[in-house]
């Protein structure tokens, strides 16, 4: 029942998507291709323009919102994994209309949550274009994960913003491959700051379990502890944790797709010396990333305890993904750190468990204060009209954003971001 597990690498560490084959039908339970991959990943960002574009031109883009989740995402087919990223009090979306709140606005849906200003619409200003970059593309036979950036141009500003991505795909029943696991996230910003010719190895029959999963979350977060600790007492940490990466990550045995949570300047680490400067540091290492202060010992501080609390596992046979929050508490100071994660593992060719896949990001924290400054208010009997100014602080870093506003019952008239 259960075939070789194979993990083919990409032909270069970076491809913008470009053309794809037509259609991402196949014969149910056929492979997932590259080809599949990228040709969800155009439908995807076709999708964002045109419910935008819809949006702008004042048609029923919430319709168009359903259409394009139905065909692109796997909901009522497989359990989805989705951390989208402005979310905040709602950070994962496992059902459908948890996520159509998200793409159209809380205002456009039943039961939609409040924080949700409708990503698809880019809060009513629209997106002109979004194009994915891919870092890598990983085959698992029935499975395929992307890893990359994604470059969104507001129709309104014109301004591109980057957003960090790890998605998933399979293969539906009626032949369509769509995504169940998708993770997106603000990249993180300093100021807060062996394989055969073909490219893949043979991997042990067994599929990876629940069981398997817990336990090599718990020795991941054990790991981080004695490192921090072999660091407090002056000892070999730099060995610890190579120690540890090799038993816990997959590299020399699979591709593996890592962005750590505090990596900016190098966001992916597919090489297990990129992944050693990002947990020990990069002085610790020849040849580190100078942005590395070395996660495992908490920048010298330490960490006397990791948590994991997973929101969700789906187990795919060869694959298993885990996606939720981990904890981190102080070793100095006893202050708790949240942390958003998706990991894959998947079952090397000895046998052992390992992690092929891990996106970890600060949660979004949104606004921290609004605050109205009304330029005049007009009442004309039952109308009421309001023009001026809101003030927005960001959570983060406490930055303020002016915007101007029209306002009349049931409806924003209009809101235009001023200054630079």
């Amino acid at each position: 029942m259960f075939g070789l597990c194979r993990s083919t690498p990409t032909s270069r560490a970076t491809e913008v998507v470009g053309a794809a084959r037509a259609g991402v039908v196949g014969a149910a339970g056929a492979d997932v291709t590259r080809e599949d991959v990228i040709a969800v990943q155009n439908a995807w960002a076709g999708a964002i323009k045109k419910i935008s574009r819809i949006y702008i031109e004042n048609g029923d883009y919430v319709q168009a919102a359903a259409t394009a989740a139905g065909e692109l995402y796997a909901y009522g087919k497989y359990e989805v994994l989705f951390k989208p990223t402005k979310a905040a009090q709602h950070q994962f979306r496992p059902k459908a209309e948890d996520a159509m709140s998200y793409f159209v606005g809380c205002k456009a849906v039943e039961h939609g949550y409040a924080e949700d200003g409708g990503f698809a619409i880019n809060g009513g200003k629209g997106w002109s274009d979004c194009v994915c970059d891919n870092h890598q593309i990983t085959l698992n036979i029935d499975v395929a994960i992307a890893m990359g950036n994604y470059y969104f141009t507001c129709a309104t500003t014109g301004e591109k913003s980057k957003v960090e991505y790890t998605f998933g795909y399979k293969r539906c029943d009626d032949g369509k491959v769509r995504i169940f696991l998708h993770h997106s996230s603000v990249p993180y910003d300093v100021s807060g700051k062996a394989a055969d010719p073909k490219g893949h190895l043979a991997a042990s029959v067994a599929a990876v379990t629940r069981e398997d999963v817990i336990a090599v979350q718990n020795a991941w977060a054990g790991a981080i502890k004695h490192i921090s600790r072999i660091y407090m007492e002056n000892g070999d940490y730099v060995q610890a944790a190579a120690t540890a990466a090799g038993e816990l990550y997959a590299y020399g045995k699979y591709d593996v797709l890592f962005k750590p949570t505090k990596a900016a300047q190098h966001q992916f680490r597919p090489k297990a010396e990129d992944a050693m400067s990002y947990f020990v540091g990069c002085k610790s290492v020849e040849h580190g990333y100078a942005e590395d202060g070395g996660f495992a010992i908490n920048g010298g501080m330490g960490w006397s305890d990791c948590v994991y609390d997973n929101h969700q596992i789906d187990l795919n046979c060869h694959v298993a993904i885990a996606m939720g929050n981990y904890y981190f508490t102080c070793a100095t100071t006893g202050e708790k750190s949240k942390v958003e994660y998706t990991f894959g593992y998947q079952r090397c060719d000895d046998g052992k468990v390992r992690i092929f896949l891990h996106h970890s990001s600060v949660p979004y924290d949104g606004w921290s204060d609004c605050v109205y400054d009304n330029h005049q208010i007009d009442l004309d009997g039952h109308v009421a009209i309001a023009m001026g100014n809101y003030y927005f602080t960001c959570a983060t870093t406490g930055e303020k954003s002016k915007v101007e506003y029209t306002f009349a019952p049931g409806a924003e008239l209009d809101s235009t971001v001023t200054g630079a």
